[in-house]
């Protein structure tokens, strides 16, 4: 039988997988109570929790991590939100999608449906991200 290190999995290997593991729960739970957030309460702590998955998002896109499980929520809550400000800070933060040059194409149809709505500021950043996702086909 091999040992851990002869197979090039040493302890300090495990361990950082672990954390790695550990971390990625911690921020899939963080994902969902701030989708919850979102989706309830007063505009205040909606834009809140929109800021904070946005924060999130673009820690992802940096990284180079899957952005759905964050992009979801956030393009959900844009199509049922009323309030301007909560709009544009979802929007901002959708944008970023462009600067990272990963827009999901399965955006495209809800914020086309939703823009209309939208207030100026948000309209303006989602037509941004329809604009790139029709050059990322």
């Amino acid at each position: 039988m091999k040992s851990l290190d002869a197979a090039g999995g040493g302890p300090e290997d495990l361990a950082a997988a672990a954390r790695d593991d550990a971390g990625s729960r911690q921020v899939t739970r963080e994902i969902r109570h701030l989708a919850m957030r979102l989706a309830e309460g007063e505009p205040d702590f909606r834009e809140l929790a929109a800021a904070h998955l946005g924060d999130l998002l673009i820690g992802a896109c940096k990284t180079g991590r899957d952005t759905s499980s964050i992009v979801l929520p956030l393009a959900e809550a844009l199509v049922r939100e009323n309030d301007p400000l909560v709009q544009e800070e979802i929007a901002h933060f959708l944008g970023h999608l462009v600067e990272y040059g990963t827009v999901p194409q399965a955006l495209v149809e809800p914020l086309q449906e939703c823009l209309p709505r939208l207030s100026a500021e948000a309209a303006a950043y989602v037509a941004d991200l329809l604009e790139a996702a029709r050059w990322d086909v």
